[in-house]
């Protein structure tokens, strides 16, 4: 199979343009992420505008509980696949009983 090109894209976060090279089909996922960053950016910046944050402490937190999730959805998705297997072969041994 032929590794599809990549496409460049553009993210505004904060008020920056990043640029990325990613596959086409990724783009919807890169730009619901921005907009997810961005959100929490304006939520952090309303809830901490005392000043004791800057942009990269917001940045830093949101990348950290962004990594806490997809470890935590990793861990669910593993559970997940034991349990499955455990049913599968549940069944495949009362399939061959019969």
């Amino acid at each position: 199979m032929v590794e599809l090109e990549k496409i460049e894209i553009g993210l505004k976060v904060l008020s920056r343009v990043v640029t990325l090279k990613i596959q086409p089909e990724m783009e919807p996922y890169f730009r619901k992420a921005a907009l997810l960053v961005n959100h929490r950016l304006d939520s952090f910046t309303k809830r901490h505008s005392g000043g004791e944050m800057d942009s990269w402490d917001f940045l830093i937190t949101i990348a950290i509980e962004g990594m806490v999730e997809s470890q935590k959805n990793q861990d669910k998705y593993k559970l997940l696949q034991q349990s499955l297997k455990t049913r599968l072969d549940e069944i495949d041994q009362r399939l061959s009983l019969s």
